[in-house]
Formats: C-alpha cells, sequence, structure tokens
C-alpha cells in the first residue's frame, strides 16, 4: 500500500514537473460544485490541455 502510494506521487510530481497543464475550451466556466458528495467535485467535466515545456 505504501510503495503503491509513493509511486502515484512520484508519477504525479513527474507530470508537473514537465508538463503546463491549461483549462481546455471545452471545460464550462465557472465550475459548478456537487453540494451532495462527500468529496469536492465538479458538476460536469474538466478538460486539461498538457503542453511540454
Amino acid at each position: 500500500m505504501r510503495f503503491g502510494l509513493m509511486q502515484s506521487k512520484v508519477g504525479l510530481t513527474s507530470l508537473l514537473k514537465n508538463f503546463r497543464f491549461t483549462v481546455n475550451s471545452r471545460t464550462t466556466e465557472p465550475l459548478k460544485m456537487k453540494h451532495n458528495s462527500i468529496v469536492l467535485a465538479a458538476k460536469g467535466e474538466i478538460w486539461l490541455d498538457a503542453q511540454k515545456m
């Protein structure tokens, strides 16, 4: 369990270090949040564009 969590953190760090993420025009703005969810979640989808740095 701890090893898998560490792999996920390393992978996310690598993505954030090597790519720049921006919101795509297909994402509706402003974001509307689900009120009946346990975790904070947006209604609909969030589209991102990734550009290699």
